[in-house]
């Protein structure tokens, strides 16, 4: 089981229950480290972005070829020399830039100042209805899991949640933020997700040709089917990460693999609407039946095993 990276206690009015926060989600990313040509890890160090001032202009007739790699760089200041100089980190300010270039410094501490109170509690403001939020607000998710001797009143929360089809809206702090977030059943647990605001979301302001225009009772008739055709239930194991899975086959070989370009699918012309939907139709059900055909042998091996 993975650590927990909050505990406090959820609350609702006057009912108080401890809790815990456990990841829900585990990136599985490929990441790479930076190499030099000899296979030696490089780092990243801290130094000043220097100010680089124009040279004086030189009118004569020779030109000077200059070796950079030995001796200091003709031209530059003291100051421009000691860029180069890793920076120790309780030197570095925080910085907000206001203008190009032109940026609003501010201590470490100054910056702490302004965190807001820390907070054992998910302080629960409102119920909604489960669909009531727009995906579009989640961000990161979160496990609630009671401690053990609370969790009889743990259940009777969540099944009283599930029954009622709500999920909460409440605040929480983790790691110096305050988050806004809501609370449903998941499983015999709870599901914590945090939110962005409002104002973090872009509007949708694009404009469309013809928006307004209502398409034909026989396109809508296809496009209907054609997603009948597709529907079925969620099923995430059939979506793995492909591009994953090739980058660690190619580490596994040690030998490098070129990934195959994704070419972008021509645009469906209105003309052309009604065939492409019948073709995807045809195509979507005969898609359909291979999986099922597919689907069969794997359920009698695994009845049999």
């Amino acid at each position: 089981m993975p650590n927990s990276v909050w505990n406090g206690a959820l609350s609702l009015g006057l009912v108080v229950v401890p809790v815990r926060l456990y990841p829900a989600i585990q990136k599985k990313t490929v990441r790479f480290r930076e190499l030099d040509r000899g296979g030696r890890r490089v780092r990243h160090v801290r130094v000043s972005e220097p100010e680089v001032e124009p040279e004086p202009m030189d009118w004569g007739l020779g030109f000077r070829a200059i070796d950079h790699r030995s001796g200091p760089t003709p031209g530059l200041t003291a100051r421009q020399e000691s860029a180069s100089i890793e920076l120790p980190f309780e030197e570095i300010r925080k910085g907000f830039e206001v203008a190009p270039g032109q940026y609003v410094s501010m201590t470490r501490q100054e910056v702490a100042t302004l965190a807001p109170e820390r907070s054992r509690v998910i302080d629960v403001q409102q119920f909604v209805d489960v669909g009531a939020v727009d995906p579009i607000y989640f961000e990161s998710r979160y496990y609630v899991v009671p401690d053990r001797e609370w969790s009889s009143p743990f259940r009777v929360l969540r099944q009283a949640m599930a029954a009622a089809d709500r999920m909460a809206i409440a605040w929480f702090t983790l790691r110096s933020r305050r988050y806004l977030c809501v609370v449903r059943p998941f499983g015999d647990v709870m599901l914590l997700t945090t939110m962005v605001h409002a104002d973090e979301v872009q509007k949708a302001d694009f404009w469309i040709p013809d928006a307004d225009s209502a398409p034909s009772e026989k396109e809508l008739r296809m496009a209907r089917l054609l997603i009948d055709t597709l529907s079925g239930p969620f099923e995430p194991e059939r979506y793995p990460d492909e591009y994953r899975e090739r980058v660690l086959q190619a580490i596994a070989e040690k030998s490098p693999s070129e990934a195959a370009e994704s070419a972008t699918p021509s645009p469906t012309r209105v003309l052309d609407l009604m065939a492409a939907l019948e073709a995807s139709v045809k195509a979507a059900k005969a898609a359909r039946g291979e999986q099922d055909r597919q689907a069969k042998p794997r359920s009698r091996r695994s009845r049999g095993a």
